[in-house]
Formats: structure tokens, sequence, C-alpha cells
């Protein structure tokens, strides 16, 4: 490795697109991404995305998220100027919507459906997003541009890439397994220019740099304009929004670390071994399983307690052995869904696992909905319908049925 080396850009202008040509961060988070994929499934083929009817869908969607801690207003994102006209690439670059024109009247790829039907699982749609995601991508770049990153001898997956260099930082040392922003946009993007480019030379130059044995002060700069910065760092709130890194809140977004997420460590290999964007039912569920216990809260004794206290059986299946019962949040700590009775549900183990993936829903009514993964195994024996609790908040009910889509 040479402290000295200098990258050289392979042309005028090379930087990392994100799936939208503009800032994205409150639509980057899943709530928004899909919530918005789920309300064009109620409009599909009978609406413009310009409607009163997609309109009306996109403010219930932003009243929501008022107090979610998402910082995204979808009011001003209705009409002429909606949001799909104005951000359209990014539900068309990750295949939710197809690439061509279909006169503004609603519609959604076979995949978008699926998801929005809830027979993919958002670890699904995450995981084949990241082995299916790559530059150049003709959804959100021009033919002209394509054709330069092609005469370059440039394709790769960044998401792939991504987490494949914060996997080997962890092989190298446990503490040294993350990435901040501002090693991602001088570090990586420019090394990316070269083509076939391994691991471990952007982790031996992240490394070097680090320790302050590099100077990149000449290296050039693949983020020139305003947004670019933060466009890049799009891939980044990707990864930690579905779980496969956490990120750690800093004084500036230069600063912020995004930390490997070792309880994944062996599904995000097999990520990484993966060639086709189809992904595994097996690596899938692996993958869901240690997301949601590794994003559920470790003190939540006390929830627990307040919602046992008024509900003493598993609300689905009635079973009353407290040795199995969990406290689910309705809607999750993560929007800040409070840690009250209101906000919870007493329930089995495997049943809460089911309810945070997503495979298990619940409506206002108390039907219940399973994915197709789960009614093949509890098809019979779940209800198709449950009581729900005087103590539950039904406005709980109603945020998770029409904004959530499980870890």
């Amino acid at each position: 490795m040479n402290n000295n080396y200098i990258p050289l850009l392979p042309f005028p202008g090379f930087k990392w697109k994100w799936a939208c040509l503009q800032c994205t961060e409150g639509i980057n988070d899943p709530v928004v991404l899909l919530g918005v994929l789920f309300r064009m499934a109620k409009l599909e083929g009978k609406y413009k995305y310009s409607s009163d009817e997609f309109a009306s869908e996109l403010i219930s969607l932003s009243d929501d998220l008022i107090g979610s801690g998402v910082n995204v207003d979808l009011r001003g994102r209705t009409g002429e100027r909606n949001i799909i006209r104005n951000s359209g690439q990014y539900w068309k670059a990750l295949n939710l919507i197809p690439s061509q024109r279909t006169g503004g009247i609603i519609t959604l790829t076979d995949f978008g459906r699926k998801v929005a039907n809830h027979q993919i699982s958002q670890t699904e749609f995450s995981a084949q997003t990241i082995v299916s995601f790559k530059l150049p991508n003709r959804a959100i770049q021009s033919e002209a541009e394509c054709k330069l990153w092609e005469n370059a001898g440039l394709e790769f997956y960044p998401l792939k890439l991504i987490l494949g260099i914060v996997h080997e930082l962890a092989e190298e040392n446990e503490m040294s397994a993350y990435i901040t922003t501002n090693e991602l946009v001088k570090i990586i993007i420019p090394l990316s220019g070269t083509p076939n480019r391994e691991i471990k030379s952007y982790v031996d130059y992240i490394l070097k740099y680090r320790s302050k044995e590099l100077n990149i002060s000449s290296w050039p700069n693949c983020c020139p304009e305003a947004n670019d910065f933060r466009i890049a760092r799009e891939y980044l709130l990707f990864l930690s929004n579905y779980g496969y890194l956490f990120k750690s809140e800093a004084a500036k977004r230069e600063e912020e670390r995004y930390t490997y997420n070792f309880e994944i460590d062996t599904e995000i290999q097999e990520i990484l071994k993966a060639k086709y964007s189809i992904i595994s039912t097996s690596l899938a569920s692996d993958t869901e399983r240690k997301i949601v216990y590794s994003q559920r809260r470790p003190n939540q004794a006390k929830f627990r307690k307040a919602v046992l206290e008024v509900c003493k059986r598993c609300v689905v299946t009635n079973v009353e052995m407290p040795e199995v019962l969990e406290a689910a949040h309705i809607k999750p700590y993560k929007y800040k869904g409070e840690d009250t009775a209101a906000n919870g549900f007493a329930m089995r183990m495997d049943i809460h696992y089911l309810f945070d993936s997503g495979h298990l829903r619940i409506s206002v009514d108390g039907e219940v909905f399973l994915s197709d993964k789960a009614r093949w195994s509890y098809g019979a024996t779940i209800p198709p319908k449950i009581f729900i609790p005087d103590y539950v908040n039904r406005e709980f009910i109603r945020w998770r049925w029409e904004n959530y889509n499980g870890l």
C-alpha cells in the first residue's frame, strides 16, 4: 500500500448517486418509503398520482408522522407537484414501481405489489435491495452517464460494498467495525473509481486514515455539489434503517459512526456472497429473526409489568404462562411509541416475533392476518379474529396497520 497514492477519477463528474436525484433522508425511513407504497396499493390502476385521492392518502400519512421522530412533511408534495413526480426515481430504482411511463396512473411492479401486500417482509425487501442495487443504475442515471461508467469498466453493488468493508473492518478489530460518513465520501467513493478494487484495499486506506498515516488532501472530491454529501449518506441511512448497521449520533453528520451489527454477522456474510437478487427463504428468515431481537430494547421490564398487570394472557393464543409472555409495542418505540399498557399487547414469545417482523398483523377490528410463510406453519392455530382489550388505544393499532411493515 502506497501512502502517497492518489486515486484517479475514471471520468469527470464521477460520483455515487442514490436511488433518488434529490436528498431523501426522510423518505429513506421504512415508514415513509413503504408507507407511501402501501397507500399506492390501495389506489393502483384507478387514480393518478396527481389525484385528490392520492393527496388524501399522503396527508393522512403526514399526520401519522407527527411526533414519530420522522422529519418529513408530505402535505406539500401532493397534486401536480406530487412526491412521485419529484422523487419517483426512489421507488423506481428499488423496483417498487415501473420505470416505464404509466400516464401518471398509480402502478406497482410485481415486486412492489408483494411488498405492499406483506407477501415480502421488510427484511426480505432490504436484503434483496442490498444484493440487487447496482451502479450505474438506469432508473436514476442518463444513458450517457451509464455509458461513461461502462467505458471505464465500472459496475458494482454499493450497498454490498459498504457492508463488505465494514465486515472486513470487523475482522480486523471489533473496535474498528464502523465507517463514518466522512470516510464514505472522502475515501470509499474515490477509491471505487478503480474497477475491481479489492475490499482489503478499502480497509487498508481507512485504517491508515484513522491512524493519521494517510494524507488525502490531494484526493479527488467526489461530492462537489451542495447535496452530494447528503445523497451519499443515504446509503448508510438505508443500511441503518433496516438494521444492518447501528447509527450513532454526532455533533456533525461527517462524524456519524455506522457500526456493524454483529448479531447478524453470519447472515451478512451470506448476503455478501449472494450473486442474485433472490435471497433464500432460510437466509431471509435468519436475518429477520436476529434483526428483530437485536433492535428490541434491553430494559423493558417496566413496560412488561404494566402490560401484564392488565392482561395476563397472550392476546392471540390465550396462553397465560407468564414465563413465555412478553410485552409487544403496538406503535414501535422507534417511532416514539409510548411505554404504557395502552400501547402494548401481551404476547407469547413466538407470536411477539411474528408481530414484530410483520408476519402477523392485527386490524383495529381485531382481524388477524398472517403472511404466507406464517400461515403455512400457524394457520390452524391462529384465530381469524381476536378480542382487543379495552385498555388498548385503538389509534395505536390503526397507526401500525396503516404505516408499519415490521422490522
